[in-house]
């Protein structure tokens, strides 16, 4: 019968090439955790790894004879930056799986790295003091002392390999040929030193230390140390491509975020010496390669693409959720409470009201500002539906103005000529679009010289800041912000809206609204006094003096909108990770700014906006017409590259339900030109930085 192997870190460049060498002899599993691949002959599941308990569990269900745990966080920039996530999973994902595979007894191989050396000497062997120089380094390091420590049969494994990458994760070696094959110099160290190993070679060798029964410390690497240029050099003669589009340059001539060791050359001696073996030449390797590059080997592997937008969820969150599954009340309990709390303490309203998604939010404020038949409400057509629906769920009708072509957002200089033109607009909804504050202050002005509400749509802002950098949802600016706390949103609940307000009297009808229109006599419900003035019939609320605790009054018409706890605590959970996610948001947002600012036929829009946006979408303009792609064609292509896209929005006057109502979209030719060349690519706080490379770079060559 097969061996069982679970491999983890499922969808990465060696976890993905070990499946395939393997798959004939073993049964194989790969655990994946962002990213949906699979493989024939080959089990792909996803499963969360985070705790002691989750790794007990999912290797019970398993029940593996091996595992090879390849996870990692091996993006040394990444590792200095966020220093928390490379701790748990350098070393306590890898503690956890070597406690649950020492208590199950599944035999263990933990891969580790090569850097572990402060690369002033080559040809370390396993007895080598170990001397870091970054905390990619030290977490590895860490965490190689953890599995020990839990697991004394794991097998440790050092090793650098290279092969043939599927098109998401490429390798050094996809590195130099992709460039190479497409007459692209490229720039390699001569003064950086390694010893390589091909992961086919290197699963090999492991294979055979696990049939010996194996322990302890490992180097599974090449023969021959040499540099990056060499390596470089060595790949181009094999596959017979220029190597004059090789450049050699040393470390100093680079300036690198991050310190790195110079020379990562480990010794092979003990490897050979326990299996009896010599390994591979390089040539050799570099053969098999070729090999592969010729059969296609990668194309095995059918990915998930990368999507636009993606919740991140660790287990914290999941803890959070769980806490209330086990202990607490699901609905109407005090997680409810501590949510709309953070949230108002956050950006700095009075008071907060939390109900089951945005549209029921914008629903309720409707609502609550008594917009009713014949009245008009001034909004952007740049904007998903449910922002004009929630005015004619009321009677009131949207009065469409066109956009701002940079910012994206209602254009202001126009609203007021509307006003003038109409005695039956009552309130404006600004959109801040993909994040970016409109000119609340602009806006502001005009509610107060026409008496008009003022009611943000921020659906895509929550943690923007305003020009003053006061946070967008203070209120401020207008009666009531809005805001969406959908899965692709910066911070979700799953699914879930808020309303801020610093105005009372609106918070206690949205309070009721939200919950069938009623008042609890409750004392225990918040927002409400003991002898409430609210209150209607005081004389059957009130005996001897108290409030009924069962009490309770139908004031309004109400709906059942209201949010679960089980929601409340991943925003919690959520919200305590928010400079987190903006800070990345905002980061990637730059990185594209930067890609794409001297191409011809691409265009990112709202740059000028980045640190006041929570960059919720990130969009681009590209001339379709000049690139010879209709824009469905376009997104097809990227998608079979692997890389998922989408548009915001198709704007709310194209919609057959408004043109019904006597809409048209000529009207509005700057959100008409907008929508034409639009396109919103990857953008989410868990896209790598190897992922967004990836997706650049399939973006360009379509553009050509």
């Amino acid at each position: 019968m097969k061996q069982k192997v679970l491999i983890t870190g499922g969808s990465g460049l060696l976890a993905t090439n070990w499946a395939l060498s393997i798959r004939d002899n073993y049964l194989v599993t790969l655990i994946l955790h962002n990213r949906n691949i699979s493989i024939s002959g080959v089990v792909s599941e996803f499963a969360l790894l985070g705790s002691k308990e989750d790794c007990y569990l999912v290797l019970s269900k398993y029940k593996p004879d091996i595992v090879i745990n390849t996870a990692g966080l091996t993006d040394i920039d990444q590792c200095e930056k966020n220093i928390n996530l490379a701790n748990k999973v350098n070393i306590e994902l890898a503690q956890n799986i070597a406690i649950a595979c020492n208590e199950l007894n599944i035999k263990l191989v933990h891969i580790s790295t090569d850097h572990l050396f402060s690369g002033e000497n080559g040809m370390t062997s396993e007895d080598n003091d170990i001397n870091p120089v970054n905390n990619y380094a030290i977490t590895k390091a860490q965490g190689e002392l953890k599995v020990q420590e839990s697991c004394k049969d794991a097998l440790i494994i050092r090793t650098n390999f290279f092969g043939c990458g599927p098109r998401y994760r490429q390798s050094f070696s996809d590195f130099i040929l992709n460039n190479l094959k497409k007459n692209k110099t490229i720039e390699l160290f001569q003064d950086i030193f390694f010893t390589p190993i091909l992961i086919n070679d290197l699963s090999d060798k492991v294979h055979q230390l696990i049939n010996i029964n194996s322990i302890g410390i490992f180097n599974v690497v090449g023969d021959e140390r040499l540099s990056k240029y060499e390596f470089g050099i060595r790949v181009a003669r094999c596959f017979k491509l220029d190597t004059d589009l090789i450049s050699a340059i040393n470390t100093k001539d680079r300036r690198q975020l991050t310190k790195r060791p110079k020379d990562m050359s480990l010794s092979n001696r003990k490897l050979c010496r326990v299996l009896q073996c010599k390994l591979p030449t390089l040539d050799a390797q570099l053969q098999m390669l070729k090999h592969q590059e010729r059969e296609k080997t990668m194309e095995q592997v059918v990915l998930s693409i990368i999507p636009y937008g993606r919740h991140y969820i660790d287990d914290d969150d999941v803890q959070a959720v769980s806490n209330v599954l086990k202990y607490g009340a699901l609905t109407q309990g005090p997680k409810v409470v501590e949510f709309e709390n953070k949230v108002a303490n956050y950006v700095g309203a009075q008071y907060a009201v939390a109900v089951s998604n945005c549209t029921a939010a914008l629903h309720l404020a409707c609502i609550a500002l008594g917009l009713s038949n014949g009245d008009e409400v001034i909004t952007s057509p740049n904007t998903f539906i449910a922002t004009s629906n929630a005015i004619l769920y009321v009677g009131a009708k949207p009065v469409f103005i066109d956009i701002n072509s940079q910012t994206l957002n209602i254009n202001i200089e126009a609203i007021e000529k509307v006003i003038a033109n109409s005695k039956n607009i009552k309130a404006i909804f600004p959109v801040h679009f993909s994040g970016l504050p409109c000119d609340m202050e602009k806006i502001k002005l005009l509610g107060d010289k026409y008496n008009l509400a003022i009611v943000e749509d921020a659906a895509h802002a929550f943690g923007s800041i305003y020009n003053n950098s006061s946070k967008v949802g203070n209120c401020k600016y207008s009666d009531m912000t809005i805001f969406s706390f959908h899965p692709v949103k910066g911070v979700s609940a799953g699914e879930g809206g808020i309303i801020t307000t610093n105005d009372r009297g609106l918070y206690r009808k949205l309070f009721a609204l939200r919950s069938h229109g009623i008042i609890k006599g409750n004392f225990e419900f918040p927002g409400i006094s003991l002898l409430d003035d609210s209150l209607v019939n005081k004389q059957d609320a009130i005996e001897n003096g108290e409030l009924k605790r069962w009490y309770y009054e139908m004031q309004y018409l109400g709906y059942n909108y209201r949010i679960t706890d089980i929601q409340s605590a991943l925003a919690i959970s959520q919200m305590n990770k928010i400079n987190l996610f903006l800070d990345r948001r905002r980061e990637i947002s730059k990185r594209y700014d930067e890609a794409f600012k001297l191409h011809a036929n691409i265009r990112s829009l709202q740059v000028h906006g980045r640190n006041q946006s929570s960059n919720h979408i990130y969009i681009v303009s590209i001339d379709f017409k000049k690139i010879g792609l209709s824009r469905h064609q376009f997104m097809k292509n990227l998608a079979h590259q692997g890389v998922g896209s989408q548009v915001h929005y198709i704007p709310v006057i194209r919609q057959p339900y408004y043109q019904n109502l006597g809409y048209k979209y000529d009207d509005f030719p700057l959100v008409e030109k907008y929508y034409q060349t639009a396109l919103s690519i990857p953008l989410y706080y868990g896209l790598s930085d190897t992922d967004q490379e990836f997706v650049i770079s399939s973006i360009k060559s379509l553009l050509q």
